[in-house]
């Protein structure tokens, strides 16, 4: 999803055909109005009346409040040395930046921890058909961790594996000082989903951040990326058979209203492993809509 992440366009969709309406920026880019030169709607061959989609990135959360008194910001802090590196390793509310924070709570509370190491590499283009290096520059990501790929950031597999990772460990451990996922139907589908969404940049599955002005601790929230300026914001619930239609209307309603789409996962083992509960919704982030 990297190129997805640093998609420089503002994407508005012609509220009168639902036409997707794409303006390249440098910023988010607001519509004036009807007049505004930038947008023209190919389907009705008009100026659109045209509404953004999903969230511009300035009004997302700059943090989120998650239990035990850990506080998950946007990014995490920089250090004046690090800002050009960590301009490209870290993107809102990605994998890659809640690790760096939660590895450094990790160690402030005295924990285990995975020697986690981040690198970026970067390169000029070359252009296959003019045989030359171009001007454009390309990166690649990196993650080790005791001279092995990083099993939170690199996994990226195809079946259950092992999980050797103390992080996984302790992000799951429903029981332990420093998890934080409430319930073990929770713990599972988070766990499959670090190790299923492999690494380059890819949207965190955050569990039970405290959101709605302290109204609602959801199971899972997640910000995935429309483009550069702009996010989709989510709210990921897990739920047993059973659960009153009159409750599940309310609550999407309540999140909804904020701007938040719900996605609900129907845990029932019988039919469906964890493991691929937490494929299709790996599948789902990956390929909403843009």
């Amino acid at each position: 999803m990297k190129e997805i992440y640093d998609r420089r366009e503002t994407r508005y969709i012609c509220e009168r055909c639902k036409t997707p309406i794409n303006v390249e920026s440098d910023t988010f880019h607001w519509f004036s109005g009807p007049e505004d030169p930038s947008f023209w709607c190919p389907t009705c061959e008009d100026l659109p009346s045209a509404g953004a989609v999903g969230t511009p990135a300035q009004d997302l959360p700059t943090q989120l409040q998650l239990p035990k008194d850990f506080l998950c910001r946007i990014v995490p802090l920089a250090e004046p040395g690090d800002v050009e590196q960590w301009n490209i390793l870290h993107r809102p509310y990605s994998k890659r930046s809640f690790l760096r924070q939660y590895v450094d709570w990790l160690k402030l509370g005295g924990a285990d921890t995975c020697p986690v190491e981040s690198s970026v590499t970067v390169s000029s283009r070359f252009d296959v058909a003019t045989q030359q290096y171009t001007k454009e520059l390309i990166y690649e990501l990196s993650d080790s961790c005791s001279n092995a790929p990083c099993q939170f950031l690199q996994s990226r597999s195809l079946q259950p594996d092992k999980i050797n990772c103390l992080i996984i460990k302790a992000l799951c451990d429903t029981k332990g000082k420093h998890g934080l996922c409430q319930t073990g139907d929770e713990a599972m589908i988070l766990q499959w989903f670090l190790i299923i969404t492999g690494a380059e940049h890819f949207p965190m599955l955050i569990p039970q951040a405290s959101i709605l002005k302290g109204k609602r601790r959801p199971d899972f929230v997640c910000f995935i990326p429309l483009g550069k300026f702009q996010y989709e914001k989510v709210v990921v619930l897990v739920d047993r058979p059973g659960k009153p239609t009159a409750m599940v209307e309310d609550e999407n309603r309540e999140y909804q209203r904020a701007g938040f789409m719900v996605r609900r996962i129907e845990i029932n083992t019988e039919s469906k492993s964890y493991f691929k509960l937490a494929r299709e919704l790996a599948t789902w982030v990956e390929n909403l809509p843009r």
